[in-house]
């Protein structure tokens, strides 16, 4: 009975109240939202951050086969400059800029809260490979991901935490630290 009254009582304490599998009070976080949520909000920001590396890793993967920003020729015409000759060149060119320019983002600009956000001003600078980067977020989540992994390594590590840090409180509460025998 006193249990039910307090969860009454919580419950007006914050916009969104639900219960836990096993019955207790999970309180919201700031703005209403879930811890589920702002799990969810944490990992697409970390998913948009991977992918980003991925795509930029793909471009990297291109450079040895075009020969981005290398040349065997010292005297040879710098891929970036403003006068290209071929359309093989103004591709080198494209890919090194794109390289550049993603680089420069994960580098220079924070995701923050939204990585929308951040994928907007990719995409002001440049709409094609936003695109890319939003596709490789989609894929990776889908496919790339590990789910069950993360669900198991965080069950694994809370299951370890807990038992480090309950040893240290009883070390510290009932066997007698240095601090306490010099005390004394």
């Amino acid at each position: 009975m006193v249990r039910s009254h307090a969860r009454r009582h919580l419950g007006r304490l914050h916009t969104r109240t639900r219960m836990g599998s096993d019955g207790d009070f999970v309180p919201s976080f700031a703005g209403g939202i879930s811890p589920e949520r702002f799990a969810a909000n944490s990992l697409k920001r970390m998913i948009t951050h991977a992918a980003a590396r991925i795509v930029l890793k793909q471009m990297e993967g291109i450079a040895p086969q075009t020969g981005i920003g290398k040349s065997a020729d010292p005297g040879a015409a710098d891929v970036n400059a403003p006068h290209h000759h071929t359309d093989a060149e103004r591709n080198v060119a494209n890919i090194a800029n794109r390289q550049k320019l993603l680089q420069d983002m994960l580098t220079d600009v924070p995701m923050g809260a939204d990585p929308n956000e951040w994928l907007l001003e990719l995409a002001r600078k440049d709409g094609l490979l936003a695109v890319r980067v939003a596709e490789a977020r989609k894929g990776y989540c889908q496919d790339g991901f590990g789910w069950d992994d993360v669900r198991r390594l965080c069950s694994e590590d809370v299951d370890t935490d807990n038992q480090t840090l309950l040893q240290a409180i009883m070390q510290e509460q009932y066997g007698g630290s240095d601090k306490q025998q010099n005390a004394q």
